[in-house]
């Protein structure tokens, strides 16, 4: 499996995987340890959250089947999210797993990992979607702008459909509906205010 490793930022890193399988397949549980409402912060194996996943998404209530690899396109950790597999919590690890904790094995102090992959109908729309998280969490000032542009809207209907996704705990839904506002193929039902749009793309293109 190949990965494109190169740093954005002084403390943002993307990852450019080949197609969607390889890419979820190897971010699965550091995402979901990461942001999933059931496994956040908690210890857990692939079967484990397979199980969860095909009775709590919207297309496993309904298929009955596993489709985590065929329902994301990109990914976004920070770096404290790595500490419990080095530390063997999460072991046996997978080989692309493996791979993954390999690259980053000689990284210190805090950073952020985002990650797309090549074959992603909209790659640079999505890319800008997760280098949104990397500056949201890496970046204090803009995280304070974007929370202040965010209080002056009513986003509550935006983080309930986020919700359904089976994808995001509440911890993180603030910093998705800024990501998801940013993103201009963004794939939410819910229609996000233009004047949000606007003012958080300007705040993007200030900072980035």
């Amino acid at each position: 499996m190949d990965i494109e490793h190169k740093k954005l930022a002084d403390r943002i890193h993307l990852l450019t995987f080949e197609n969607q399988m390889d890419i979820t397949s190897t971010f699965l549980r550091f995402q979901e340890y990461y942001e999933s409402p059931k496994f956040r912060e908690k210890f857990f194996t692939l079967e484990e959250f397979k199980a969860w996943y095909i009775k709590n998404s919207p297309k496993g209530i309904v298929s009955g089947e596993f489709t985590y690899y065929f329902d994301w396109n990109g990914f976004n950790i920070p770096s404290y999210v790595l500490k419990p597999f080095y530390e063997g919590k999460f072991n046996p690890l997978t080989e692309q797993e493996k791979s993954f904790l390999d690259i980053f094995k000689n990284e210190i102090g805090t950073f952020y990992i985002i990650g797309i992959h090549k074959k992603a109908k909209t790659k640079n729309q999505l890319l800008e979607h997760e280098i949104a998280h990397g500056l949201f969490y890496t970046n204090n000032s803009y995280k304070i702008e974007v929370k202040k542009v965010l209080s002056q809207f009513d986003v509550e209907v935006i983080k309930e459909e986020l919700r359904q996704k089976a994808g995001y705990c509440e911890e993180v839904l603030e910093d998705e509906v800024h990501a998801y506002s940013i993103d201009e193929e963004s794939n939410l039902k819910t229609l996000v205010p233009k004047k949000l749009s606007a003012e958080l793309r300007k705040l993007y293109k200030k900072y980035l």
